[in-house]
């Protein structure tokens, strides 16, 4: 396994964005076929690829799923106000909530916007009515049903 070192902020040049930009889009990859696509040298493109990984540009791969295979065909975003001093607290708690995708810190009139996954509108209810509302700090929540994701992750 890598140690992971962060720097504050990476020097990238138009080599390392290729890279990064084409295993965003096929994170499987393999190197010499990486090489291939950005125009490089295996060598060199092991050695970016590992220098990525390395200072945390590139932080995991993953298996992006339609939730839609998975059962889950309702999607809403959840803005959700709270009471400010909790909010680490609260955000951990959120993050453990089934059906909780994605959560995010933000600033306005909400203090996190999640977003949801539910098997019907049924589930959705009860994932908002009965576990984010009783997560203790949550003081309210505005939740907006998404009719169509037009561009997924």
């Amino acid at each position: 396994m890598r140690r992971m070192v962060v720097q504050s902020t990476p020097d990238l040049d138009v080599l390392d964005r290729k890279i990064v930009d084409t295993l965003k889009r096929n994170g499987r990859l393999s190197i010499p076929a990486l090489a291939e696509a950005v125009g490089t040298s295996r060598a060199t493109a092991y050695t970016r690829f590992d220098r990525l990984v390395d200072t945390g540009v590139i932080t995991g791969f993953r298996a992006t799923v339609d939730p839609r295979h998975l059962g889950l065909t309702v999607s809403a975003l959840a803005m959700v106000r709270i009471t400010q001093a909790r909010w680490r607290t609260v955000a951990d708690s959120l993050a453990t909530i089934e059906g909780v995708e994605w959560l995010a810190l933000s600033a306005g009139n909400s203090d996190f916007v999640l977003l949801l996954r539910a098997r019907s509108l049924e589930h959705l209810r009860d994932v908002v009515l009965e576990q984010v509302l009783a997560v203790e700090g949550v003081r309210g929540i505005e939740t907006r049903v998404l009719l169509e994701e037009l561009r997924p992750r």
